[in-house]
């Protein structure tokens, strides 16, 4: 299978910590996470010369030093044309200035996107940018499979109603020097 590396990538440092722990509790990552972990770009630089299986990071780190957003073609991070990216929540992450940095730097690389985010019609930009999707894996596949409660929708008008501030404790006794602007929700008679 060769030596590849495996770089997920994300946009949230929970979601950072997140991935590690999963990979850590599977077995897939023995290394401790201070060594695969990024901590800046230039550790990332770093990690990426070294023989890591997998290197976890942020999208943010796509940048050539502190304060500044692009990375030229010129600023590489790794030439390797065995490196792998994988993106969490591809949908978010992977059409801006840190996305187009991330390309600039792994010229080689190859990608895969995920997003558990559901694309309305017209909006398949993570199509465009990953390709045709490897796996699909949808909603009500995981509730079938039970990872995931049923959602339903009722399509209904709320008894509610926009009522004036005629109960407005601040006009009653006279402290809203400015004018009432205040609205309540109340039920519908």
């Amino acid at each position: 299978m060769g030596n590849w590396t495996f770089l997920i990538i994300t946009d949230r440092e929970d979601l950072d910590d997140q991935i590690y722990k999963n990979f850590a509790y599977a077995g897939a990552v023995t290394e401790p996470e201070k060594n695969v972990k990024a901590d800046s770009a230039e550790h990332l630089k770093q990690l990426l010369q070294e023989d890591h299986r997998h290197i976890f990071t942020l999208i943010q780190k796509f940048r050539t030093e502190k304060n500044c957003r692009d990375v030229s073609p010129e600023s590489l991070y790794s030439d390797r044309s065995d490196i792998i990216v994988i993106a969490d929540e591809a949908y978010r992450s992977q059409y801006d200035t840190f996305a187009l940095n991330l390309r600039n730097a792994l010229p080689n690389a190859g990608f895969i996107g995920f997003t558990g985010t559901p694309l309305m019609s017209g909006e398949e930009k993570t199509r465009a940018e990953f390709g045709d999707y490897i796996s699909i894996y949808n909603f009500r596949q995981s509730v079938e499979d039970g990872a995931t409660v049923p959602l339903y929708y009722e399509n209904r008008i709320p008894e509610l109603q926009l009522t004036a501030a005629t109960h407005c404790p601040d006009c009653l006794y006279g402290n809203n020097r400015y004018g009432c602007g205040h609205f309540f929700l109340s039920k519908r008679s």
